[in-house]
């Protein structure tokens, strides 16, 4: 078998670019990973796509190892750290041959370590890395080996472990609807907590009204309303809704907070809810996390070749700061997950601190803020610090104090992701030196700075070009020749449009920009500088996604601010 790379062998077969490899082989070389697994984790294939590629230009076999029995003494020649280290499983031995379960048979020095353990000539196949991982488990009997440790530790019996009040009440929709005795308010509320959830909103607002409650989603980030109910229900639902959250239904003066969880029969929905009292009632606004979306990767995030390869680069270096910016609901948060679940790796300790957690993250420590009890952001990071972290995400710099130790801690051996608000990036530059950082401070532990605005996608069922806005030239559109629309259709619920994408700044710190932060230069010659090394503005990004037809001139209008603007 011809020894090749697997990035090489995956651009034959159309799956990759070059490009891509190369960014790829870039956080390898700082994270230590194996190709196949960074590339994996960037998005730019699946763990299909790959054992299909190797198959079929190594002209290789493929295995399902999910009922694979693999005999004792193969289990004994290979060790369970020999397989998790080369990620392959033994299956058989045949005229001392070894058949051996790869997820890239492409690793030489696999092959030879195994070959040399052994004494055996090995026959690769291909395997999914997602089913070696399932069948070293399953075959080495990893759980009952940890039960096994655990017979031959001292037991403690006068030790004992206090639980705190839980809060995170399940509610079983199936349940509820069984229920045909059940009170029509329940039947109510879960009604409009499932149709929120087929409607793809992030949010439900109730709002009590002089005469009436209304109901509404935030669809693609705009509100629609939905629904009217009757004044005489307004008690009786809010209380219902307090109960689920595992809220105090005496308490209508104050807000409250509170958290629970919706079980379809496809997917787990978790509910951040939250009272606020008003004129005519308590308001209720349910924030919907979607367990089933699974949090993105980099390559879905939607950014611009010009800035994914830049950012890539930045975020192999051991340290410094890197800034997200934008207002509430951009994707702030989408993007710093992404961007975790690209750095997270088994050698290196990250942790974040986040208010509220929105996603759980497998291999990651997530610190929840709570003000209440004094776990405030600088508290929880000057705790975080003497955890030995490598990667620090801190959910929002909201002052002084956090923008202090952040940014100390990014001088100081770590990389330290954080959010803050702000319009674009120059302007949280000059946020940070206005909550009293100082300036050569700023310029010293900025890596970048990534600014970005969320957008609405045109239906791709009912796009038509926009007669009206055609051929659309001056105002600082770059001389649009075709510009589309929705017409509106089922798919989109006549809105004609149907998801979101994001649009970027993106602001890479150069020598001669550090010099001028430092010397405190104003945002326009910040920006100047930035221009001239092929910068663009968060609006000239959506005018360009305007022209490829991802999205409406009217939207972006709407949208996105034109800071860059020239007189």
């Amino acid at each position: 078998m011809i020894r090749q790379k697997i990035g090489e062998l995956l651009i034959k077969e159309h799956l990759l670019t070059e490009k891509q490899v190369e960014e790829a082989l870039v956080l390898q070389k700082a994270k230590k990973k194996r190709l196949g697994k960074v590339l994996r984790e960037l998005g730019f294939v699946t763990d299909e796509q790959v054992a299909k590629a190797l198959s079929h230009q190594l002209d290789l076999p493929t295995v399902s190892l999910k009922d694979v029995h693999v005999p004792k003494a193969l289990l004994t020649m290979i060790t369970q750290e020999d397989a998790e280290r080369h990620m392959v499983l033994p299956l058989y031995i045949e005229d001392k041959k070894l058949t051996l379960a790869m997820s890239d048979p492409l690793d030489s020095d696999a092959l030879a370590a195994i070959e040399f353990k052994t004494g055996l000539e090995v026959v690769p196949v291909v395997a999914t890395e997602s089913d070696i991982v399932s069948g070293i488990e399953r075959c080495y009997q990893v759980e009952e080996k940890i039960y096994d440790l655990m017979k031959t530790v001292k037991s403690y019996d006068n030790a004992e472990f206090l639980k705190e009040k839980e809060d995170d009440k399940v509610v079983n929709v199936h349940s509820l609807y069984k229920m045909s005795e059940a009170p029509p308010i329940i039947k109510l509320v879960t009604m409009m907590i499932v149709e929120a959830v087929r409607m793809r909103a992030s949010d439900i607002h109730i709002e009590p009204r002089e005469e009436n409650i209304v109901v509404r989603y935030r669809v693609d980030g705009e509100l629609r309303d939905v629904l009217k109910l009757p004044k005489r229900v307004q008690d009786s639902i809010i209380s219902r809704i307090k109960i689920i959250s595992d809220m105090d239904i005496t308490k209508r003066r104050l807000p409250q907070d509170g958290t629970s969880k919706l079980r379809l029969p496809d997917r787990e929905v978790d509910l951040r809810i939250s009272t606020l009292p008003s004129l005519y009632g308590e308001k209720v606004v349910i924030r919907l996390l979607d367990k089933s979306k699974g949090l993105v990767n980099l390559a879905q995030i939607g950014f611009p070749d010009a800035i994914m390869d830049p950012l890539i680069d930045i975020l192999s270096h051991p340290q410094g700061f890197v800034l997200v910016t934008g207002p509430t609901g951009s994707g702030k948060s989408t993007t710093l997950y992404a961007i975790l679940q690209q750095l997270k790796s088994e050698i290196e300790n990250v942790i974040t601190v986040e208010d509220p957690v929105e996603y759980r993250l497998d291999g990651i420590t997530q610190v929840g803020i709570n003000d209440v009890i004094g776990l405030t952001f600088p508290s929880v990071l000057r705790s975080v610090l003497r955890q030995d972290p490598d990667i620090i995400m801190v959910g929002e710099i909201r002052d002084y104090e956090t923008a202090d130790i952040a940014i100390k801690a990014s001088l100081t051996g770590h990389l330290v992701l954080a959010s803050l608000h702000t319009n674009d990036t120059v302007s949280a530059v000059t946020r940070l030196i206005d909550l009293g950082v100082p300036p050569f401070l700023v310029s010293s532990s900025l890596n970048c700075v990534l600014a970005q605005r969320l957008v609405k996608r045109i239906c791709p069922n009912c796009k038509v070009p926009d007669e009206d806005l055609c051929g659309v030239t001056g105002g600082g559109f770059g001389g649009l020749k075709t510009t589309y629309k929705g017409s509106g259709c089922p798919h989109c619920h006549t809105t004609g449009y149907y998801g979101q994408i994001g649009v970027f700044e993106f602001l890479p710190l150069s020598n001669r920009m550090r010099r001028l932060i430092a010397k405190s230069a104003s945002e326009e010659e910040i920006w100047d500088e930035a221009a001239e090394h092929g910068a663009k503005s968060l609006f000239e990004d959506a005018i360009e996604k305007v022209s490829q037809g991802i999205t409406s001139l009217e939207e972006v209008l709407v949208k996105v601010p034109n800071t860059r603007k020239k007189d």
